[in-house]
């Protein structure tokens, strides 16, 4: 017996050596795909991840960092140096948990898809557009329809944070009910967003027409890009200080002396548009445009819409980019469009440096008269 007490313990260690290990590359894979995507079966996966986290590292400028349940601290570069310099069993027990979190998120992935699909057949069926977005998605399942959810979704104009319990048929239901409340919300704001229209429209004199022009090129979705000096702030912001705003991506870009915001538009069934990816936002457009353009005097505007074709070389959508110049006159609206060909040398020019750019792929340059240049050979 002697010495048993020594072996054991030795034992223990080796087997919390290797607990710590399993944990490691086990949090390496979950940050890892984080920070990738996912990733192709078809290829070797630790080459993949070696190529995907080199590009990371070239591009970023902030490395996250990640501390695992044991207290481990560890970022991208770690998961790379630990590649690139580990022992081969390692890096087998690695590629062992890639492709177990790899089928894993994608089984996940095909679940978000799933739901995404029965909630847009629902909304049709209701006959009012509900914006849905699933932002996190996680499940463990004990049984085939027992399975615990979590889940961070926002369905119209709020977001819901929370656990269920039971099967995805049941979180499918429960998704609809929460959609059904949010129609009724949904057809206020677009009434109260057709009655602001209608009152800057009067109170704006070529507001009317400039829209008409705008939204005969807005086939389905469009995101409006509005530079000026001083742009107002949208109302449903608050009084949130542009500080936060610009550090939870709302939409507010600085360079120099120039304010851009980006409006998300979409046309619905009845083919009226609709502009903010909030619901909350649409009503707020039409004043925040007119008080905007008083407090600029001169607005730029650009029209990015997207077309349901898809480019045969790049497999991009494309669109159509067309640009216009609006400035109030009193409290006459008037506005002119620029031609392909300004826009094309606008998109193809570092406005700091004056370098020529390469084009943007999958895009048709408009100007007024169907003038268009296009920048793929794959569709004109």
């Amino acid at each position: 017996m002697a010495g048993g007490g020594s072996h054991s313990k030795e034992f223990r260690k080796r087997m919390k050596e290797i607990r710590r290990l399993k944990e490691k590359l086990k949090s390496y894979a979950e940050h890892t795909l984080d920070l990738t995507g996912l990733l192709d079966d078809s290829r070797d996966l630790v080459e993949q991840v070696r190529e995907k986290l080199e590009e990371v590292l070239r591009e970023s400028e902030v490395i996250t960092e990640v501390i695992t349940l044991s207290g481990e601290r560890f970022n991208a570069k770690d998961i790379l140096e630990f590649i690139n310099s580990a022992p081969q069993y390692q890096i087998e027990m690695f590629r062992e948990y890639l492709a177990k979190e790899l089928a894993r998120r994608k089984k996940l992935l095909g679940d978000m898809k799933r739901i995404a699909r029965e909630i847009e057949r629902y909304t049709e069926e209701l006959g009012v557009y509900v914006p849905f977005d699933i932002i996190d998605y996680d499940k463990m399942c004990f049984e085939k329809d027992e399975c615990y959810f979590l889940f961070k979704v926002e369905i119209g104009g709020s977001r819901y944070l929370d656990e269920y319990r039971g099967s995805i048929e049941d979180l499918i239901e429960l998704f609809k009910k929460v959609v059904a409340q949010e129609a009724k919300k949904m057809l206020r704001l677009i009434s109260h967003a057709k009655r602001e229209r209608s009152r800057v429209a009067r109170e704006l004199i070529g507001f009317k027409e400039m829209l008409e022009e705008i939204e005969r090129h807005i086939y389905s979705t469009a995101i409006l890009t509005i530079s000026g000096t001083k742009l107002s702030r949208p109302r449903s912001w608050g009084r949130m200080p542009d500080e936060i705003v610009e550090a939870f991506g709302m939409g507010l870009d600085r360079d120099e002396d120039m304010e851009t915001i980006k409006w998300d538009a979409r046309r619905l069934k009845d083919g009226f548009i609709v502009y903010g990816a909030n619901p909350h936002l649409w009503p707020d457009f039409y004043t925040w445009f007119k008080e905007s353009l008083l407090q600029s005097r001169v607005l730029t505007i650009l029209l990015r819409s997207f077309r349901r074709e898809i480019d045969e070389i790049t497999r991009l959508p494309i669109k159509e980019i067309r640009g216009y110049i609006a400035r109030i006159e009193g409290l006459h609206l008037k506005f002119t469009q620029l031609s392909a060909r300004e826009l094309l040398e606008a998109y193809t020019k570092d406005p700091k440096t004056g370098k020529a750019l390469e084009p943007e792929p999958a895009v048709i340059f408009c100007g007024p008269n169907d003038e268009k240049i296009y920048s793929t050979a794959s569709y004109k």
